[in-house]
């Protein structure tokens, strides 16, 4: 049998280190995924802060404007 022999042993061993790598490999592309997706939903929040941030920039110009 293949199993007996210390190479056989060996070979089996690989072959469930190969297939946990393979499996850890795995959760991290589905990890790196939904990190990417968080960040495309990010992006739209800071792009929506700066676009206030302008427009308080501007208001705030207007304001200083108008001397009381």
């Amino acid at each position: 049998m293949i199993g007996t022999t210390p190479e056989g042993v060996m070979l089996i061993l690989f072959g469930i280190v190969i297939v946990f790598l393979l499996f850890v490999m795995k959760l991290m592309h589905t990890r790196i995924n939904q990190l990417l997706e968080e960040m495309n939903s990010l992006n739209g929040k800071v792009n929506l802060t700066s676009s206030e941030v302008e427009e308080l920039t501007k208001n705030v110009e207007e304001f200083k404007n108008t001397n009381f």
